[in-house]
């Protein structure tokens, strides 16, 4: 799922209070697995097989337009020519291709100074990727730390300058700061400066290799090739040799060296790309109306330092439960003491600490993916076939503001209008008793439990598909009990906006956003297979099928009477 920056209420406490046998009773599978081949009924061991192989190690987080976002796609074209699907993306092939280059800093790039010289990669990176404008003897002055709201140097002091500042952390809650007053006054300050240069620690071999010879597409845009960049890094040598002295005891608005630049970049080529597959419809007459079911292909990658994986699955078990979508809080010496129990049980039963560094998006969003491909399987290889057609769209980009999904829905490969309604599957892996998926609307917190599923956007559209998947899960006796707490109008955490059903239904299109909700490993290294509920997500898989067998075999189209929205607006909940 797509993160966000936001106003979370301070309920950790609700989870901390829960003893250390609760938090740590989880059951717990082998860090790695190999599974026997799939077989065409949906199953939580046929689901196990695929995760372990989706969101290994091997495949760093799945960052999109990473090497490893290509082979993590490679792997869902091979399984959907396997089953026999028919390809329906760009040139009769599975995979839809979206404009993408890997920009690369040239190391012949220079930046002189009053007869000094500093060189890209040892003294210097620019990692936004974009082409800077070059500026020739323009003056330096010192602007202080990064993000110091309150003594922001005037406007006229850096206008037309190079400001050279301390780098910094953004301060609490990034939603709330970059909203507040101070930080509108704090950008405003900055207006006209040529550009800001950020004196950071030395450089380590990540950011050395995402500047100079990228692992990492960017989707290409036009404001991509106009586009620069807010800021280059440079090494403390460089900034203290500009200023004349060290940062720590320079005063804001010290006047330093005046510079010159020669910063190059070069461009290759990059990939970036959807996988999309076609189930036929059995019917002649209705064959051309297409039943989506989607998931994203991709995560955040990898950490440039590996840390303790115990550690933090303990710290954010209890002090922030939510992961990612938790407002950082300083834990209280109980709640430390508990976090040590867990963790300390946690290195006997493993024999010690874990070093990780990937995030492997296990839950978010491998069980969709792998969740798709099941029930892909399990209409390709089975008896029953809809009368519509069925087209599966696993979607890149959609941690970097829902890209591929956007992309698919605004240059289609089948007709937009001939999709009559989407489910979308984003994190379905999780959803326990011990898991916080999320808050209500008025800053609860939410658990899961036997059965728990949230579901999103299902009835607002189409108050008919809504219904539909209730009906469902009555029928087959799947036994969900379902949590609509977070689709609440206006809800803070904004989750109809977060996912890839939107780029759907911004298009009229009825959509079912069905996700067990967020825990402590949303966004985490501890996101991994091991970690799952098999049993659970096979379930929300048939949920899917037979809502999707039922949409496909109706008489008639899913009646839209909801409102729809302006597909060039932004996204209201």
């Amino acid at each position: 799922m797509r993160l966000t920056f936001l106003r979370i209420a301070r309920t950790a406490a609700a989870v901390a209070a829960l003893p250390v046998s609760l938090l740590a009773q989880a059951k717990e599978l082998p860090l790695k697995y190999s599974g026997p081949p799939t077989k065409p009924e949906i199953s939580a061991g046929d689901l196990m097989t695929r995760l372990y192989i989706y969101a290994d190690d091997s495949l760093m987080g799945r960052q999109f337009g990473s090497e490893y976002n290509v082979r993590a796609t490679a792997y869902i074209e091979r399984e959907v020519r396997r089953m026999g699907l028919q390809p329906a993306g760009d040139s009769g092939g599975f995979f839809q291709f979206m404009p993408a280059v890997k920009r690369a800093l040239d190391p012949v790039s220079t930046i002189t100074a009053e007869g000094l010289s500093f060189k890209a990669g040892t003294d210097f990176l620019a990692m936004s990727g974009g082409k800077p404008r070059q500026y020739a003897s323009t003056p330096v002055v010192y602007g202080g730390a990064l993000y110091d709201t309150v003594n922001a140097l005037p406007n006229e002091a850096v206008r037309g300058k190079v400001v050279l500042m301390r780098n910094a952390p953004l301060p609490g809650n990034v939603q709330q700061f970059v909203q507040s007053a101070g930080f509108r006054a704090y950008q405003q300050s900055l207006n006209g400066a040529v550009v800001v240069l950020i004196a950071s620690e030395p450089f380590t071999p990540t950011q050395l290799a995402a500047a100079m010879n990228p692992t990492s597409a960017r989707w290409r845009t036009p404001a991509f090739d106009n586009e620069t960049p807010i800021a280059l890094n440079v090494s403390p040598k460089m900034a203290e040799a500009l200023l004349g002295g060290p940062l720590a005891t320079m005063a804001k608005g010290t006047a330093g060296k005046s510079i010159t630049s020669n910063v190059q970049f070069h461009d290759g080529p990059g990939v970036i790309r959807n996988v999309v597959a076609v189930l036929p419809g059995s019917d002649p007459k209705l064959k051309g109306q297409y039943v989506a079911i989607g998931a994203h292909n991709d995560h955040i990658g990898f950490r440039p330092t590996p840390v303790d994986h115990d550690s933090v699955k303990a710290y954010m078990q209890v002090v922030m439960p939510q992961g990612a979508d938790n407002k950082a809080v300083t834990p209280t010496a109980e709640q430390m003491a508990q976090v040590n129990a867990i963790k300390d049980a946690a290195h006997k039963l493993h024999g010690g600490a874990r070093a990780d560094s990937v995030s492997n998006g296990a839950d978010d969003d491998g069980s969709g993916t792998v969740s798709v491909l099941e029930i892909a399987e399990a209409f390709a290889m089975g008896k029953v076939k809809p009368k519509r057609s069925i087209v599966f769209v696993w979607h890149t980009g959609e941690e970097s503001g829902m890209l591929g999904s956007g992309w698919f829905t605004d240059n289609p490969t089948v007709p937009r209008d001939s999709i009559v309604a989407q489910l979308n599957m984003d994190m379905v892996g999780r959803g326990r008793v011990t898991d916080a998926t999320g808050e209500a609307k008025d800053g609860s917190l939410l658990h899961g439990g036997p059965g728990y599923l949230q579901l999103v956007g299902s009835r607002r559209l189409s108050t008919e598909l809504g219904d539909l998947v209730e009906s469902v899960n009555k029928e087959q006796k799947l036994g969900f009990n379902f949590d609509y707490n977070i689709d609440a109008n206006g809800h803070p955490q904004n989750i109809y906006c977060r996912s890839d059903h939107w780029s759907y239904a911004k298009w009229g299109i009825p959509v079912v956003f069905m996700t067990t909700g967020g825990h402590a490993d949303y966004h985490q290294v501890t996101d991994e297979p091991q970690y799952i509920d098999y049993d659970h997500m096979a379930d929300v898989s048939r949920l899917v099928f037979q809502t999707a067998l039922k949409v496909g075999n109706l008489d008639h189209r899913v009646v839209v009477d909801g409102t729809k929205p302006d597909p060039k607006g932004r996204c209201v909940q």
